[in-house]
């Protein structure tokens, strides 16, 4: 029987709010046709999360606001994806008091070529870090400083001329935010990305 008389802490955060959607509003599914990685000995310090405990709206509780700090010669690289064969998911984990969340994600990149051969027997040992541009643009990261991400990496070559030859990647790290939604800055040998929409800034346009 649950106990409804334990006393509130000091520090509780009540940011609970009513959850609308608004009728015509659309939430698309899915991941866009590419991703971004870094090694994580490429960054200097990961950016968090605002938090339950220093914000006053809901919304921002799983939202990264500040930039990765990196070494001045790293840029996030980019790899293409099979379009619609990716799939995010996040799911809680762990027992009261010490739940977390576990962030996965399915890549299936197109081949199975050199290159794309030699990534993943590269990947298959490293420490990565996942940023993922999901339908609308909205960048969701797969990595934290708290805990390593299991990779897992596979190859289809495919028996006839119809059936699939892919790469498939598959991510999979615990969290204390389900996929925590990237709004800074990142940068790549293309240019300067906008975590909010990934799009170039403007500045790398007009150069």
């Amino acid at each position: 029987m649950a106990d409804n008389t334990t006393p509130r802490c000091s520090d509780d955060a009540t940011l609970y709010e009513d959850i609308d959607f608004c009728t015509g509003n659309r939430s698309l599914p899915g991941v866009r046709n590419h991703g971004y990685f870094m090694r994580r000995k490429d960054i200097k310090k990961f950016p968090r999360p605002v938090g339950p405990t220093a914000v006053g709206k809901m919304e921002d509780v799983a939202v990264i606001k500040e930039n990765f700090d990196i070494f001045a010669d790293a840029v996030w690289k980019r790899f293409d994806l099979v379009p619609n064969e990716s799939e995010p998911t996040a799911e809680s984990q762990g027992s009261y008091g010490s739940k977390t969340i576990l962030n996965k994600i399915v890549l299936v990149l197109p081949g199975t070529g050199k290159k794309v051969t030699g990534f993943i027997s590269q990947l298959n040992n490293d420490d990565v870090v996942f940023l993922i541009p999901m339908a609308d643009g909205r960048c969701r990261l797969f990595g934290n400083p708290l805990y390593q991400a299991e990779i897992s990496v596979s190859q289809a070559f495919g028996k006839t001329a119809t059936d699939a030859n892919t790469t498939t990647v598959e991510v999979a790290v615990t969290d204390e935010y389900a996929a925590p939604f990237y709004e800074g800055e990142f940068k790549t040998s293309a240019g300067t990305y906008l975590g909010t929409t990934d799009e170039l800034k403007v500045e790398a346009l007009s150069s």
